[in-house]
């Protein structure tokens, strides 16, 4: 790769890694072509990119984000995992498939301005998906209102029920006088 090449590679994960503001390091040794392929496939898939970069240039990068504490992490084969859309879907994607294949390691990654551990991945990657979140905080949001109905609701009927022994009973006292 020429100077001028690898200016504009690093230029370009650079901008990539500056827009999409979630990534996850991996480490691919021992993976073979159609291994790759099918990790690519599945990434691709759900909105995310999987590209495996040279640990020179994706220094210089990590250096232009002022990400240096990344840095530690670029040893060995190094692939990004840059999310675009969901990163818990990256995160459960890339889990499952370092479950089934023993040779993709989790490094590391960078979620929303802060530097996450392979366990802090691991996590992210047992949460519920974001449609899941989101409809339990609609029923956490609903449940309130509902039991208010309910109470608004018990009130109305058991102020019928007095007027309607009111009503019963006082025939009985008029009859009486």
């Amino acid at each position: 790769m020429a100077r001028k090449e690898k200016e504009v590679f690093v230029n370009e994960l650079t901008d990539r890694l500056r827009t999409n503001n979630n990534f996850i390091l991996t480490d691919y040794k021992g993976l073979n072509v159609e291994e790759m392929t099918d990790l690519r496939n599945r990434m691709n898939k759900i909105g995310c990119e999987f590209k495996v970069v040279k640990n020179t240039l994706a220094r210089l990068a990590m250096k232009n984000l002022k990400l240096e504490s990344l840095i530690e992490y670029l040893r060995g084969p190094t692939a990004i995992a840059v999310e675009k859309t969901d990163i818990i879907v990256a995160t459960k994607t890339l889990v499952d498939f370092s479950r089934q294949h023993q040779n993709l390691k989790i490094k590391g990654g960078f979620l929303e301005g802060h530097v996450i551990l392979p366990q802090e991945v691991e996590s992210l990657a047992k949460l519920p998906s974001k449609e899941v979140l989101l409809a339990q905080v609609c029923l956490s949001l609903q449940r309130p209102i509902v039991r208010f109905y309910g109470v608004l609701q018990g009130l109305g009927r058991n102020l019928i029920f007095l007027l309607d022994a009111i009503r019963k009973k006082k025939p009985e006292e008029v009859k009486e006088e």
